[in-house]
């Protein structure tokens, strides 16, 4: 089989793909050919060395395939299924062992827009942990033509919300409002705290999901209403600014920061967050969309085109 190995930190070319012996599945694995690998920012984080990993080592922690050995331990799972996992190093690969436990059973249906549940989890998480959103409450997402942000803008929507999503190009902007969001913000030609602050009569938005960090974090705080929380959940831009914790007591401000790693870490909840993203995708009401497909080979070039925040909501490598 073949799979992409990084042998040490650095640009988009370190992603090399080798011959490699296939794996075997463990007492409580299963083994998965994998139909689709998804690709995600914690990789390129990874590839640069930013978030450390011992070299080498095969990127990917998403993917989706079908079983073809189940380990001898392994009960609630049979060969031919179709699963997905979200927390599994070594994705960029055409086979992989995953523990049986971490393997998400997914209907029969489901092809790779729907299947490939990073993302969806990510939303999932952000939308459950840190407001209980209901209607009349404002919602600002950043780069709500990504992956994550086209998923926080419907979901947002669908618990009643009014929604505000920043784009960098009048492209990702029709797709945005297409999703349902109320008010989409260039930011590439005009300020998102100004906007913001003009659409809501100055009063701000209750909670804002930030994932670029550096060039928006200290304005996200700056757009919120009082009682309003900004979650930092990325830094596609580099690490966010410090905020004085004291700036934060007139308006009685929050700002919290999460990871889908340190919500997925208990097994039951890894289980239970991907439910509620299949039965959202099953009663219609979230979309994932069409990713954009890359073969095996062409890892680098995906790399180098998420970079460039050129790209539109999931990419993923086809084995």
């Amino acid at each position: 089989m073949q799979k992409v190995v990084i042998r040490d930190v650095g640009g988009p070319g370190q992603l090399k793909l080798e011959d490699a012996a296939e794996p075997r599945a463990g007492a409580d694995e299963v083994l998965v050919k994998v139909s689709a690998a998804g690709i995600n920012y914690v990789d390129v984080y990874q590839r640069k060395g930013i978030y450390k990993l011992p070299l080498p080592y095969t990127p990917g922690f998403e993917g989706m395939g079908t079983i073809t050995a189940v380990g001898s331990n392994v009960k609630q799972l049979r060969v031919g299924q179709q699963v997905a996992w979200i927390d599994t190093l070594g994705s960029y690969s055409q086979m992989l062992a995953i523990p049986a436990s971490h393997a998400i059973a997914l209907p029969d249906s489901f092809k790779a827009g729907d299947a490939l549940l990073f993302q969806g989890v990510t939303a999932q998480y952000l939308m459950a942990e840190y407001r209980a959103l209901t209607a009349g409450d404002w919602v600002l997402v950043h780069s709500a033509a990504g992956g994550v942000g086209q998923l926080l803008v419907q979901w947002a929507k669908h618990l009643g919300a009014t929604v505000v999503g920043t784009t960098s190009s009048s492209q990702k902007a029709e797709r945005v409002r297409a999703l349902g969001a109320d008010y989409v913000i260039d930011y590439s030609k005009s300020d998102f705290l100004t906007e913001v602050l003009a659409l809501t009569n100055k009063r701000g938005v209750d909670i804002v999901f930030d994932g670029v960090g550096h060039d928006t974090f200290e304005r996200s705080v700056q757009s919120l209403a009082r009682g309003g929380t900004a979650v930092c959940y990325g830094a596609a831009s580099g690490p966010s600014p410090k905020i004085d914790p004291h700036s934060l007591v007139p308006k009685a401000l929050r700002v919290a920061g999460g990871s889908i790693f340190g919500y997925i870490a208990d097994v039951k909840q890894l289980q239970a967050r991907s439910r509620a993203v299949i039965e959202g995708i099953q009663q219609g009401w979230l979309k994932q969309g069409a990713p954009a497909a890359y073969a095996l080979g062409d890892a680098h070039r995906a790399h180098s085109d998420i970079e460039g925040r050129g790209t539109q909501g999931k990419l993923m490598l086809v084995p």
